[in-house]
């Protein structure tokens, strides 16, 4: 598995399943339009995750939104790199699940190191993230697994 994760050449060849090729799609889709959500509407994209801005003092409430502008531009361009790498180098991608799958878990254990007080409903956004982990984890299983030889 260590060389379908780190494969000797980085070329357009697809060595897993196609199915995990195709759930990453979406995993990038949706990742992709909450960076764009995240850049132009920041207020939105911490009202989703459950954050109540309206206690935060003017100054702190400007903080927070560039903060999170400049996260949903971070996550863009790991979008987009992802977006190439599927598009020309495929034999990354057990690699783009993994980097993505510990992306996440390291946002989980900062936000249990570093927690913030959620005072509204935060329902969307864990959905969205089960619904992201499980595409991820499926796809990386998909990506790792090698396809069945034709038999002649």
């Amino acid at each position: 598995m260590f060389n379908k994760i780190f494969p000797q050449t980085i070329d357009n060849t697809l060595n897993g399943r196609w199915l995990g090729f195709w759930l990453l799609i979406p995993v990038l889709l949706f990742k992709i339009m909450i960076a764009i959500g995240s850049i132009l509407v920041p207020a939105a994209a911490n009202s989703t995750d459950g954050i109540d801005m309206s206690t935060y003092p003017a100054a702190a409430l400007q903080e927070a939104l560039v903060a999170t502008s400049l996260l949903g531009l971070l996550h863009l361009a790991i979008g987009l790199m992802c977006v190439l790498a599927m598009i020309r180098y495929r034999a990354m991608i057990p690699l783009i699940y993994v980097w993505l799958l510990l992306e996440f878990a390291g946002r989980r254990v900062l936000l249990n190191i570093y927690a913030i007080e959620r005072s509204g409903d935060a329902s969307t956004a864990v959905i969205m993230n089960s619904v992201l982990l499980a595409l991820m984890l499926v796809g990386f299983i998909f990506s790792v697994t090698p396809r069945k030889q034709k038999i002649a």
